[in-house]
């Protein structure tokens, strides 16, 4: 740290490239079952705060009490964030992938998770609908990156893309809505792995 004069970023950049690191959930032999080898990452839900600021990211949704002012007076029980916190605080472990009915509702029904991922009110997916410069199969990339944080495969890019072309009574800003939901909702997303 010295000779890289406290740069933080050389830090970062000497964890994110170990192996430990790099390693994935997904098991390639009966041998990484074993959580106590450490030869694979245990698949971790994501706490209710890291899910929310994670879905705020996402799709764009801005608090209107800025962060300096929740750290010091706490969470509006009011504010979406505050009755997100409340559907998904306590209980299970957080290697316990299971949700409550609850929560699961929440996440596929849920009055703020109908604003995010309304073609209309929904900031990431109004951005992107409006851009004259993609074509569906951009846009479904784009849309991938803002919530999974990788580019599709070359089959899920298809598959996405000729929904979001298609022909239907809902409209293309509709079909992509329904991308974005889909994509909020996966395992991927929910969890930590």
């Amino acid at each position: 740290m010295i000779e890289a004069d406290f740069d933080t970023n050389v830090l970062v950049r000497a964890i994110t490239r170990t192996a430990t690191y790099r390693r994935t959930s997904k098991g390639k032999d009966k041998t990484q079952n074993d959580p106590r080898q450490f030869a694979r990452m245990n698949v971790k839900g994501l706490t209710p705060e890291q899910l929310f600021d994670s879905l705020a990211l996402a799709t764009g949704h801005r608090e209107d009490v800025p962060v300096s002012a929740r750290i010091a007076f706490g969470i509006q029980q009011d504010s979406p964030r505050g009755q997100f916190l409340a559907k998904f605080a306590g209980g299970a472990q957080r290697t316990d992938s299971q949700t409550s009915i609850l929560q699961a509702l929440s996440l596929m029904n849920g009055e703020w998770m109908a604003r995010q991922t309304d073609p209309e009110k929904g900031e990431t997916l109004v951005a992107i609908a409006n851009s004259p410069f993609l074509n569906d199969a951009s846009k479904v990339d784009v849309l991938f990156l803002a919530t999974l944080t990788r580019l599709p495969t070359t089959a899920g890019r298809e598959k996405f893309a000729s929904y979001v072309a298609r022909e239907g009574d809902v409209g293309r800003n509709q079909q992509l809505a329904d991308v974005l939901w889909v994509l909020l909702n996966s395992q991927e997303f929910l969890l930590n792995h």
